[in-house]
């Protein structure tokens, strides 16, 4: 009867970690969270938007192949962390976009995105500061926001990856 209850004893702090460590598998991000680093380093390096747009898919299919292998409640959160990073660096791209796309045609400065349809919801989900204008020919108004929003998405998609980055590293 002792040995039965010694051996439960020293088999208990075996059996907790094993249900541990299999409840996390730091291993199984190593692809997702290089591809994240990926995105945020063409920011910092000033990339294309070419070459940002290819380094965000590539984070998209990681996470994709993710969704067959988390098992724990601990890695389908962190798959979560993940796409939300994806979801906001891609907020960044669509304001990219309609930074580059209207500034073309001459009535929207530089300075400005053009707050579009596919814009509006951004501009609500991180509170950005709108501007109204009225184009002159048409007299139609339009919205604008600064240019240095696409800097506001970029400090919050580097603050996802920090959370992430604290996750894996504890």
């Amino acid at each position: 009867m002792k040995r039965n209850i010694l051996f439960v004893i020293l088999s208990l702090p075996i059996f907790c970690f094993a249900c541990t460590s299999h409840d996390f598998d730091k291993k199984k991000f190593e692809n997702v969270n290089h591809a994240a680093h990926a995105v945020r380093d063409s920011v910092k390096a000033g990339a294309d938007i070419q070459q940002f747009g290819n380094l965000l898919q590539e984070l998209s299919a990681e996470i994709s192949v993710l969704k067959d292998k988390v098992k724990s409640e601990k890695e389908r959160e962190l798959l979560k962390d993940y796409s939300d990073l994806l979801a906001i660096y891609r907020d960044g791209l669509t304001l990219w976009k309609y930074k580059t796309e209207f500034t073309q045609y001459g009535f929207v400065p530089k300075s400005l995105i053009y707050v579009g349809q596919d814009v509006e919801p951004i501009v609500e989900k991180y509170r950005l500061k709108t501007e109204s204008h009225i184009f002159k020919p048409t007299k139609q108004s339009w919205k604008s926001i600064p240019e240095n929003s696409i800097h506001i998405i970029w400090m919050n998609a580097d603050s996802q990856l920090k959370i992430i980055d604290n996750i894996l590293n504890y």
